[in-house]
């Protein structure tokens, strides 16, 4: 996990070359709860604007390990293959939500979007937690 985290950190560190973030200690939390059937789908939103860059993470009921699912760093979104077992997952162009198609058991959990935003007042980060649930249909 720990050469991940290092990998993540120094992808993260190329685009922000430039990038002023302001007060690194103004990060925004914003957190939801949602439902969903299992063979359904949902759409899991990562704020009302593209950021500039964005990272999903999915983290099990019981567990503290969050693992990454969807990430875009300007170059189009990727999806990581530990998503599978969640269900179809996609994020669609020009979105940064993530939505998941035939929705599985497992999906059930917190969803993490970790969202960069380039304002004209400099950078702006805010972390989106969702919880899901999801019901027997």
């Amino acid at each position: 996990m720990i050469p991940y985290v290092f990998l993540l950190l120094c992808w993260l560190t190329l685009p922000l070359q430039g990038l002023e973030i302001l007060d690194p200690e103004e990060v925004e939390y914003i957190r939801s709860r949602t439902t969903a059937s299992v063979g359904g789908s949902v759409t899991l939103d990562c704020g009302s604007t593209m950021p500039a860059i964005f990272i999903w993470g999915f983290t099990k009921p019981g567990t503290d390990n969050n693992v990454a699912l969807a990430y875009n760093y300007g170059q189009g979104p990727k999806l990581q293959t530990q998503s599978s077992s969640l269900g179809h997952i996609q994020v669609p162009v020009n979105t940064s939500a993530l939505v998941i198609e035939e929705l599985q058991r497992e999906a059930e959990g917190m969803y993490t979007c970790q969202a960069l935003y380039d304002t004209d007042d400099g950078a702006r980060i805010t972390f989106y937690f969702t919880r899901l649930d999801v019901e027997d249909d």
